[in-house]
C-alpha cells in the first residue's frame, strides 16, 4: 500500500469535507475537480507549450506560448525561428496583456442614436454590415467599400482581397504608421527596387547608422540586436567599431562607440560630406564611372567646409570616418528612413545607399531577396487620398482591423470629421481607441494569441499563429465574421468555408500539394504547427545588389551657417523601444518598463538639455506650451543631456484620449503638432521642418521615474576596458580579482562569517555589459515569471516601484557624452548584508547559495532594505490587485505576496526546482543550460548567463575567469553571485 503523504492526506481531508457539506452533488463535483473531460494536451498541474508568431509588431518574431491548465501565463521566444532564435522584445513579453487587457471589449456593440454603444448579438452585428452590402451590390459606383487592416500576409490578406473583391470591387490597404517610405523611395532610386531589404549587420565590420534605431524599433529590432551583438563580439575577436550620427541620443546612440549629434534632418549632410572625401581621394573608383559621375554631380554642391559648418561636426572628424569606412573590409551604413522623424529622411537614406553602393562589399549586407513585409504598407499619400473620399462622401462602408490611424496619422488632416461623412464605420478592434471611437458597430475579433493564421514577416520565412487558449470573451476571428457576413450578403458560393480555420487548411493544403506533390497533408501540417512556421535558409546569402542605371538625385543645398543659439528652435520626435508607435500603450507592463534613457515611466515628455533649461527657467515637471503653425500641445519637461541646446524631443506613443485605463490621459501626442502635408518624395507623413515655439504654462505635471542618479557617484559600478587592454590580458592569461562566492573565496584575515559550503549546486548569474543594450526585455519578462505588481504612477512618483530587475542608466563623461547600462537584481551574496539584520531570518541562506525570502516570516521591519547596498529590495506598501482578467495570467508555481512582506529577485527558483526534479526523474543532476531564468532567456543579445559555479564545464564558471570579470561593490565584501563583464570600449 502507498505511503499516503501529510501533504496528500490533508488534500483528501480537504477535498471530502468540502464534499460533505455540499452534498455531494454532481455540481460541487464540477467545482471540486476541474477536467473531468481535459483535452487531451492538457494534463492538469503540467504546463503544455504552443508555437505562434508575435503580432506585437511587424517584424513576426517566433513565440511559444506556456499553457497551464487552459489559460496562458507566459510567452517566450522560438528557438526554432529564425528571425529571433529564441528571444523576445519586451513589447512581444508585454503581448500577455493584450490578451487579458481589462478593458477588452466582452461582445458586438452597436452605437445609438444618441452616441452611446449597445451591446448586441453577432448575428445582429453581422447582419447589419451584411444588410449595407447587400444595398450597395446594386450601386452604380463601385470601390465604396475599403478595408484598412495592420500588415497581414498569407491566408488572412488572401481571405481580405476576395472578400473586397465580391463586396462591390472595394479596396484593401495595408497601414502601418512606420510604413519607412523615405527608405523605399531611396531604394528606388539607387538600387531600382522599392523594396525594404534585410539588413545582415552581423557581417559588418564598421556600422554607421544615420538614426536607423535598429536596436528599438527599426524593422527588426529583436533579430539586429542579436546581429549587432555578434558584430561586436570581443570573445571571437570581432572589433566591429559603431559610429551614430542623430539628432538625440536615442537607446542605439547609448550603444554606439561615437555618437555624432546634428541638427533633426542635418544627417544626409554628414553623409554627403563623407561621400564628398571619398571621391576627392579617389577611393570609389570599384564602380562603373557613368555611375560615379552621376554621384560625383550629385555631391558637387557640398564643399567639405560647409557641411562641418553647418552640422557642427570638424572636418577632421567627418574625413576619418569616410576614411575609416572604404578601409574597412565589410562596412554597412543604414538610415532610418521615416519621414515622420526627419525633415530629409529620403535625402538621408539616398546619400547613405551612396555609401553603400561604393562599397561592393558593403552591398553583399543588403538583402534585397528577402524583402520585408513593410514593402507591401501603403503610403501616407494614399491613406490621405482615402481620406479625402471620405471627406466627399465616397465611401459607404470602412472597415478597420488592428488599426488606430485617428491616433497615429497628424491631427491636421482631420481624420475625426472624416469619419463622419461614412455612413458605416465598422471596427474590428479587440478594445477601445481613438479610432474605434468613431465607429458605428464593433465587431470584436480574437487576439493573435487566440487566433489562426499565418504570416511572413521577410520573403521565405512564414510563421504560423495558432490558439494558445480558448477565447477569454465572446470575440470572433476576423477571418470567420468575413466569411459569415458574406453567406448573409449571397455571397456564400464564393466562400463555401465554415469558417477561417478550414479555409486556412484548404489554403496549406493547395500550397503543400503544388510544392510537394503525394506528401501527405496532416503530419506534415501538425510539423508546421510544432515548430512555429515553414522557412528555408539555405541559399540565404545575398549577392551585391545591382545599381539602378540611370541614378540621379538632387539633393537640397546646404543652408547658410549658423552658430547653435540657446532657443530650443528644432523638434525630433521619435519611436520608443516600449510603444512604438502607440499600439502597446494599453499594457501596464509597458507602461511601468523604464524608458531606457530617460527612466519615465508612466506619462510623456519633452527633453529639453538641461542648459537651455535652467535659461528658460524650467525644471522637471514644468508644464510648456509647444506650438507650430499647425498645432499645440502641452508637456511637462525634462532636461536631459539627450539632445543638444538648441533641439528638444517627444517620443511618439502616449497622448492617447480613449485607450482604456492604462492609456488615456497622459501627455503627450507630437503628432498634434505635424502639417497636413505628405514629403513629396517618399509620400511619407511630412516631419516638422520648421521653428516651434515653447511657452511655459502654469501647473506642473510630475514626471514618475526610477533613476536615483544620473551618475556613479565615483563607485565604479559600470566597468570598462579598452579592447586593446582586453586582448592583451587574454593573451597574458590575466585572471580577474574576485571574491567567489565560494568556500575558497574566503579569507580568514578579513571575513568574519564562515563560508557557506554549497551542496550540488551554486547558482551565479553573469551579465556581460559589452552585450546589454538597455532594452528592458529582462524586466517585463521578470514581471510575467514572477507574478510582480503593477504599482502605477502614483506610488512611482513615491518611489515605490516593485521590478526585482531594473536596468540603471548612467551618464558619464566630462561633458555627459556617454552613456552606460547596469542591469541590477538581488546578488544572492554569500555574505549578504540582508540576512544578518532581519529579526525574524526571512531572508536566509539555501544549501545552494541563494539568498531567499520566506515571505510568511517576513513582518515588515524594513532592515533588510536598509541594510542592503545594492537596493534590490521591494517592500509591499498595499495588497496589489490585479483586475480580472490579468489575474489568469498569475504564475501558479509563484508566491503572490501581499502587503507587509519584503520581496526580490529570487533567480526563479521555481525554474530551479522544476529543473531539478526532471534530473532526479532522469537519474542525473541538471545540466548546464537545462534551463535559464526568465531575465536570461528574453535578453536578445545574450548578455544575462545563469548557471551553476560547481559545474566546471559551465558557461559562468569559464566566465568568471575572463579578465573583464568583476564584482559591483566588491570592497564592501559580501561576495556577490552576480558577475559583471566589463564594457569594451573600441577606438575609431
Amino acid at each position: 500500500m502507498d505511503v499516503l503523504s501529510r501533504r496528500n492526506f490533508l488534500k483528501v481531508v480537504g477535498l471530502a469535507g468540502t464534499a460533505a457539506a455540499t452534498g455531494c452533488s454532481s455540481e460541487s463535483a464540477r467545482h471540486l475537480i476541474s477536467y473531468v473531460n481535459a483535452p487531451e494536451d492538457i494534463v492538469p498541474g503540467e504546463a503544455t507549450w504552443y508555437a505562434t508568431t508575435c503580432r506585437e509588431c511587424p517584424a513576426g518574431c517566433g513565440m511559444i506560448a506556456k499553457n497551464r491548465d487552459g489559460r496562458v501565463i507566459k510567452v517566450e521566444g522560438n528557438p526554432l525561428h529564425p528571425v529571433n532564435r529564441g528571444k523576445l522584445c519586451a513589447r512581444g513579453q508585454a503581448s500577455l496583456h493584450g490578451l487579458y487587457n481589462p478593458d477588452r471589449f466582452h461582445g458586438p456593440l452597436k452605437r445609438d442614436g444618441k452616441g452611446l454603444l449597445q451591446s448586441i448579438s453577432w448575428e445582429e452585428g453581422e447582419g447589419l454590415l451584411a444588410g449595407k452590402l447587400t444595398e450597395l451590390k446594386g450601386a452604380e459606383e463601385s470601390g465604396r467599400v475599403v478595408f484598412m487592416t495592420e500588415l497581414i500576409t498569407g491566408s488572412l490578406k488572401s481571405l481580405i482581397h476576395q472578400w473586397v473583391s465580391e463586396m462591390g470591387s472595394g479596396s484593401h490597404l495595408i497601414y502601418e504608421a512606420l510604413a519607412y517610405e523615405s527608405l523605399r523611395a531611396a531604394n528606388r532610386i539607387v538600387f531600382g527596387e522599392e523594396k525594404i531589404p534585410s539588413y545582415r549587420i552581423e557581417g559588418a565590420d564598421f556600422l554607421v547608422s544615420f538614426g536607423a534605431g535598429f536596436l528599438e524599433t527599426w524593422l527588426s529590432n529583436v533579430e539586429y540586436a542579436r546581429e549587432f551583438a555578434a558584430f561586436r563580439d570581443p570573445a571571437k575577436g570581432r572589433a566591429g567599431y559603431f559610429v551614430y550620427v542623430g539628432p538625440r541620443k536615442s537607446l542605439t546612440a547609448a550603444n554606439a562607440d561615437s555618437c555624432l549629434l546634428v541638427r533633426p534632418g542635418d544627417e544626409y549632410l554628414v553623409a554627403l560630406g563623407m561621400l564628398r572625401v571619398i571621391l576627392e581621394e579617389n577611393r570609389g573608383r570599384a564602380i562603373e564611372q557613368a555611375w560615379l559621375k552621376s554621384v560625383e554631380k550629385a555631391v558637387a554642391s557640398f564643399p567639405l567646409a560647409e557641411v562641418a559648418a553647418r552640422t557642427g561636426i570638424e572636418k577632421e572628424t567627418i574625413r576619418k570616418l569616410a576614411r575609416q569606412f572604404v578601409q574597412a573590409e565589410r562596412p554597412l551604413a543604414m538610415a532610418e528612413g521615416l519621414s515622420c522623424t526627419s525633415p530629409h529622411a529620403t535625402e538621408t537614406a539616398v546619400a547613405t545607399n551612396l555609401l553603400c553602393a561604393l562599397h561592393p562589399k558593403s552591398r553583399e549586407l543588403i538583402d534585397f531577396d528577402h524583402p520585408s513585409a513593410l514593402s507591401d504598407a501603403v503610403k501616407a499619400s494614399e491613406v490621405k487620398m482615402l481620406i479625402e473620399k471620405m471627406r466627399e462622401g465616397k465611401i459607404e462602408v470602412l472597415l478597420l482591423y488592428n488599426v488606430n490611424p485617428l491616433f497615429t496619422l497628424p491631427a491636421a488632416w482631420e481624420l475625426g470629421e472624416a469619419f463622419k461623412k461614412v455612413p458605416l464605420v465598422v471596427s474590428f478592434s479587440s478594445w477601445p481607441d481613438e479610432t474605434t471611437e468613431f465607429a458605428h458597430l464593433i465587431l470584436p475579433a480574437h487576439t493573435p494569441l487566440e487566433s489562426w493564421g499565418d504570416y511572413s514577416p521577410r520573403e521565405g520565412i512564414t510563421g504560423h499563429l495558432q490558439p494558445v487558449m480558448e477565447n477569454l470573451f465572446p470575440s470572433k476571428h476576423p477571418g470567420d465574421i468575413l466569411i459569415e457576413v458574406a453567406k448573409r450578403a449571397n455571397a456564400g458560393p464564393a466562400f463555401p468555408w465554415v469558417d477561417f480555420r478550414e479555409f486556412l487548411l484548404q489554403t496549406w493544403k493547395a500550397r503543400l500539394e503544388k510544392g510537394q506533390p503525394g506528401l501527405a497533408f496532416e503530419p506534415a501540417w501538425l510539423k508546421m504547427l510544432q515548430r512555429g512556421g515553414t522557412w528555408s535558409l539555405a541559399g540565404s546569402e545575398p549577392s551585391a545588389r545591382s545599381l539602378n542605371p540611370s541614378f540621379r538625385f538632387d539633393f537640397p543645398r546646404v543652408p547658410p551657417s549658423g552658430n547653435r543659439g540657446p532657443s530650443p528652435t528644432s523638434l525630433v520626435t521619435y519611436p520608443t523601444i516600449q510603444f512604438y508607435d502607440g499600439r502597446e500603450a494599453n499594457r501596464p507592463w509597458i507602461q511601468e518598463l523604464p524608458d531606457p534613457i530617460t527612466q519615465v515611466v508612466w506619462g510623456g515628455w519633452v527633453e529639453i538639455h538641461p542648459d537651455t533649461a535652467r535659461e528658460l527657467g524650467l525644471t522637471m515637471g514644468d508644464l510648456v506650451l509647444i506650438s507650430t503653425a499647425h498645432g499645440a500641445l502641452e508637456v511637462p519637461v525634462l532636461p536631459i543631456d539627450t539632445v543638444p541646446p538648441d533641439t528638444m524631443a517627444i517620443p511618439f506613443g502616449q497622448g492617447h484620449k480613449a485607450f482604456g485605463r492604462y492609456a488615456s490621459d497622459l501627455p503627450a501626442n507630437p503628432l498634434s503638432l505635424f502639417p497636413p502635408d505628405v514629403e513629396p518624395l517618399s509620400g511619407g507623413v511630412q516631419s516638422l521642418s520648421g521653428p516651434v515655439k515653447v511657452a511655459r504654462k502654469e501647473g506642473k505635471f510630475l514626471i514618475a521615474h526610477t533613476d536615483g542618479s544620473r551618475d556613479q557617484q565615483g563607485r565604479e559600478l559600470i566597468q570598462e576596458i579598452s579592447l586593446e587592454k582586453y586582448k592583451r590580458s587574454k593573451r597574458a592569461g590575466e585572471k580577474p580579482a574576485l571574491d567567489l562566492p565560494l568556500p575558497q573565496g574566503y579569507d580568514p584575515a578579513k571575513d568574519f562569517y564562515p563560508p557557506h559550503p554549497p551542496k550540488a549546486y551554486r547558482w551565479c548569474m553573469i551579465v556581460d555589459l559589452d552585450r546589454c543594450i538597455g532594452c528592458g526585455a529582462c524586466v517585463v519578462a521578470c514581471y510575467a515569471e514572477n507574478n510582480l505588481a503593477v504599482v502605477g504612477r502614483e506610488q512611482i512618483l513615491r518611489q515605490r516601484e516593485m521590478s526585482w530587475i531594473r536596468v540603471e542608466r548612467y551618464f558619464s563623461g566630462e561633458d555627459s557624452s556617454k552613456l552606460g547600462f547596469l542591469p541590477m537584481l538581488c546578488q544572492h551574496c554569500e555574505n549578504a548584508p540582508c540576512e544578518s539584520v532581519c529579526p525574524v531570518s526571512a531572508p536566509s541562506h539555501n544549501p545552494e547559495g541563494l539568498n531567499i525570502q520566506v515571505y510568511n516570516r517576513c513582518i515588515g521591519t524594513r532592515d533588510c532594505s536598509q541594510n542592503d547596498p545594492y537596493k534590490v529590495r521591494r517592500f509591499n506598501f498595499f495588497t496589489y490587485t490585479h483586475p480580472f482578467p490579468l489575474d489568469l495570467q498569475l504564475n501558479p508555481d509563484v508566491t503572490v505576496r501581499q502587503k507587509g512582506v519584503m520581496e526580490k529577485c529570487s533567480f526563479c527558483i521555481q525554474r530551479i526546482v522544476a529543473a531539478k526534479i526532471k534530473a532526479r526523474d532522469e537519474g542525473r543532476k541538471v545540466k548546464d543550460g537545462d534551463f535559464t531564468t526568465a531575465c536570461a532567456q528574453t535578453c536578445p543579445t545574450n548578455a544575462l548567463i545563469f548557471g551553476s559555479l560547481l559545474d566546471p564545464a559551465s558557461r559562468v564558471s569559464q566566465l568568471i575567469r575572463d579578465p573583464r570579470a568583476y564584482q559591483v561593490l566588491r570592497d564592501l565584501n559580501t561576495k556577490p553571485a552576480a558577475i559583471y563583464l566589463k564594457r569594451v570600449t573600441r577606438e575609431l
